[in-house]
């Protein structure tokens, strides 16, 4: 008995010692899960779905559909946003405004193939949180007035970020993980669309549908990225599939339902404060890799008289899933940094 007793108290300082070693750089999320429940609608013809923050669309016949972007919105919180404006077309001739990309005549419907039986991917409508990402403001503002949602919103991020500080044992930082649980009378954000869809682009009998979903549940946690490890040269040599794995978003928090890692109903926003000016913002959690080195840069700029200088880095872009490692994981010593690219956890 008394050997064991003094094996389980070295495990346990083993254990202490090597939680004591583990160092996660952090950053605060906001993180909001729109009702499942809602974020999907049917009928015989059609298929309509948000996730991964955008709209979808599936054809469920064996006919061509057509969706008359004229016709069709998105909603954010009340406020309607026309998926296609006249207003962009004011660039002179057709042909001049499609060369500079921008939305033609012909780009007022969006087609959506027939369904041939086997597996087809959805076809993409628009995205749905654009209106999300910006600066808030807690302040009075006088060029528009705070709507019921920013009001919730506001509120409800005043409380979390304050039972956040109880996390952190000289409350200055955010190392709390706080949850909510929302009715739709509660929400602090809804999002919907209305889509026209036919058979025939001439149609005089368009069929309108409509759907929204709200936040059902919201956390305010600490998250780091994992990065996947870049394939060397030698690992891409041949023909065989050469897979890179996604990014992992880990969120110190407990999931708030099941859902399909690439369909996920849930938005995991960066969030940054100032509590002196009474200001935060949601940012997206893109993950991306710069390609090249600034030395390799630098030389390059002097053989091109300096304009290789003035070019942006390519970009790697990583697919990324989000993983609830607990509201209780062990992270060791959390230290918060500035960028979302420094995140990550070292033992």
């Amino acid at each position: 008995m008394k050997k064991t007793s003094i094996l389980f108290a070295f495990l346990c300082l083993v254990a202490v010692s090597v939680s004591a070693k583990t160092k996660t750089d952090y950053r605060n999320a906001l993180i909001l899960a729109y009702s499942q429940a809602n974020s999907v609608y049917e009928d015989d013809n059609i298929k309509l779905e948000i996730y991964n923050e955008q709209l979808w669309a599936t054809n469920k016949t064996k006919k061509t559909i057509f969706i008359d972007k004229a016709q069709c919105f998105a909603f954010h919180n009340g406020k309607a946003k026309p998926l296609f404006d006249p207003e962009q077309n004011k660039q002179g001739d057709d042909k001049k405004a499609s060369k500079k990309g921008v939305s033609t005549k012909e780009d007022e419907y969006i087609t959506i193939a027939p369904n041939i039986g086997a597996k087809q991917n959805e076809t993409y409508i628009c995205n749905m949180s654009t209106s999300l990402y910006r600066k808030y403001t807690t302040s009075e503002t006088t060029d528009d007035d705070f709507t019921e949602y920013d009001k919730r919103l506001l509120s409800i991020v005043e409380e979390m970020v304050s039972e956040s500080l109880d996390g952190d044992s000289k409350g200055k930082e955010y190392k709390g993980t706080v949850v909510r649980h929302l009715t739709e009378d509660e929400s602090i954000n809804n999002i919907g669309a209305s889509i026209a869809y036919a058979f025939n682009k001439k149609s005089e009998d368009w069929t309108n549908v409509s759907m929204s979903t709200w936040v059902s549940d919201v956390i305010f946690a600490p998250f780091y990225v994992e990065m996947p490890t870049d394939l060397k040269k030698k690992d891409k040599k041949g023909f065989g599939i050469k897979e890179t794995t996604p990014a992992i978003l880990h969120i110190k928090a407990n999931s708030p339902f099941e859902f399909d890692e690439d369909r996920s109903p849930i938005i995991v926003c960066d969030w940054e404060g100032n509590y002196k000016k009474g200001t935060f913002t949601l940012n997206h959690t893109w993950i991306s890799k710069k390609k090249g080195s600034f030395l390799g840069k630098f030389v390059g700029g002097l053989f091109t008289f300096g304009a290789l200088w003035y070019t942006p880095f390519s970009e790697n872009a990583y697919k990324k899933i989000i993983h609830f490692d607990g509201a209780t994981a062990d992270w060791g010593k959390l230290n918060y940094v500035s960028d979302i690219m420094n995140t990550g956890q070292d033992d």
